[in-house]
This record gives structure tokens, C-alpha cells and sequence, in this order.
């Protein structure tokens, strides 16, 4: 299984399929590569699709701490130096959207554009972050349903449970997603919850599309309507019948937006 190991002990694992224009993807909190299996498998015919797990997800180490968006982002770019890829698109559902934006500000060379799912910067000024963290450390499996609920749409939880399912699974997976992770990743001051480049978003100047699913109530519309306002000329879309992540309510749908954002930045 191919790994970087930016810092001592740390180890972070990708997987890379195909040839071509690389598509790096970057899933969110509490998740891992399996986010992406209707989109790396698919797209490989046509494009380098690389999936970078995040420190404390999947099969990358779960180290006590270390856990900002600027160290996951700093891991993102090594695995793409391991691989010898020095331009993508980047591809990433809410904590990998925030992943992608702090890539496209650390290095910027690296980035050809973002699509950019489900995300927000400063997220707390949307959530309550110390009301979630409460409610983690008093019944974390209720509150790890409650999460679901609010990542999927009323059409997804009715037709689609497998995928609710999935995601519920990884949430509560000891293995690739212990509780200390999740509970670090939220306090880090510059962790999903806290991070906040929100005086920088118009240094981002790559081609950006903000997806957002109209039930979300992971990440609202108004706070990717935020970032789409503040990065210079990044396009919004907001999707009916979806809520956090178009990219398994939706995937054919979702694939087709991807190829075709792909085919004007993807160079």
C-alpha cells in the first residue's frame, strides 16, 4: 500500500488509479477513501484519480494531535510529490473541501482548480462547535446518528439508506476513525470546526465550483454561498433533493459535473 510519511511516525495513505489529468479527491471529518468509490473506479479511464486519506481517517496514522487543516493540506501535497504530480484538480467534500482551499493557498502551483463540495470556512460562526463536542462526549453514537441525519436529504434517507448506513458505519469504526480523532479534529484551533481563512478567500485564484446540496444542514447553503461570494469568480451550485454529499446521493449526476469542470481547467 503506498504511504508518505511527512513527519516522524505519521504515516498518510493514497491510492491512485488510472492515466491522465490528475483528479486528486479529498473526502471530509470522519471519513475516508471509500467516500470516493462511485468517482476514482470511474473517472479512471479518462484521469489520474488519486484519493488521499487524512491524518486520523482510514489507513493513515491517528497521531494524539496534529490535526489543523494546514498540516492535513501540507500531507495532501506530499503525496502528490510521491507521486510526482505537480498540477491537479482538486476534488474535495467538506473537511476536504477546506483541505483543498488551504492547498490552494500553501501552493498554489500544485492547483489547477477546485470543486469544492459541501465546505465552509469558520464553520462554528454556522454550528455550535462546543454544543457538538458536548453532545459527543455524553452519547456518542446518538450524536453520530444525529450527524447523518443531518448530512442527507429527506429523498436520500427514504431511498438510499445504504448510503446513510455507510456513512453512520465510518463514523463509528474504531479502527479508522477513533473517537479521539474525532474529538482532536474538532478542538484543534485550526481544526474543521475552528479554521478560518476567511480574510484569505480572495487570494484563492484558481477556477473554483462550490456544490452544495439544498438539505444540508451539515454545512448550510449560506456558508458555501459565503465562500462562493468571497473567492474571486467561484461559481455556485445548489443541488435539489441532496444534502452533504452529492458525490454518493447523487453520482452520475455529480460524475458529470466533475468531467465537465475537468474538461475546461483540467490542463
Amino acid at each position: 500500500m503506498p504511504y508518505i510519511e511527512r513527519e516522524k511516525g505519521v504515516r498518510i495513505h493514497y491510492n491512485h488509479y488510472g492515466k491522465g489529468f490528475p483528479l486528486v479527491f479529498l473526502h471530509g471529518f470522519s471519513a475516508n477513501a471509500w467516500l470516493w468509490a462511485f468517482q476514482a473506479p470511474v473517472l479512471a479511464h479518462q484521469y489520474h484519480c488519486i484519493v488521499i486519506e487524512a491524518r486520523g481517517h482510514g489507513l493513515s496514522s491517528k497521531p494524539l494531535s496534529g490535526y489543523s487543516i494546514q498540516d492535513m493540506a501540507a500531507d495532501d501535497a506530499a503525496a502528490l510529490a510521491a507521486l510526482g504530480v505537480d498540477r491537479a484538480i482538486l476534488v474535495g467534500n467538506s473537511m476536504g473541501g477546506m483541505r483543498a482551499m488551504q492547498m490552494s493557498l500553501d501552493y498554489p502551483h500544485l492547483v489547477a482548480g477546485n470543486v469544492i463540495i459541501s465546505s465552509a470556512t469558520n464553520l462554528s460562526r454556522f454550528l455550535d462547535a462546543d454544543q457538538l463536542i458536548a453532545s459527543l462526549q455524553e452519547d456518542y453514537e446518538a450524536a453520530a446518528d444525529d450527524l447523518v441525519e443531518r448530512c442527507f436529504s429527506v429523498k436520500t434517507r427514504a431511498e438510499r439508506p445504504e448510503v446513510c448506513q455507510m456513512i453512520k458505519n465510518n463514523f463509528l469504526d474504531e479502527g479508522t476513525f477513533p473517537r479521539r480523532v474525532a474529538l482532536a479534529c474538532l478542538e484543534d484551533p485550526n481544526g474543521v470546526w475552528r479554521w478560518d481563512i476567511t480574510e484569505r478567500l480572495q487570494d484563492i485564484r484558481q477556477p473554483t465550483l462550490v456544490l452544495v446540496g439544498e438539505e444540508d444542514r451539515g454545512t448550510p447553503v449560506e456558508a458555501n454561498r459565503f465562500l462562493a461570494d468571497h473567492i474571486p469568480q467561484a461559481e455556485l451550485r445548489v443541488i435539489k433533493d441532496v444534502g452533504h454529499c452529492y458525490e454518493i446521493e447523487r453520482p452520475l449526476e455529480f460524475n458529470q459535473e466533475l468531467e465537465a469542470f475537468a474538461a475546461r481547467h483540467g490542463h
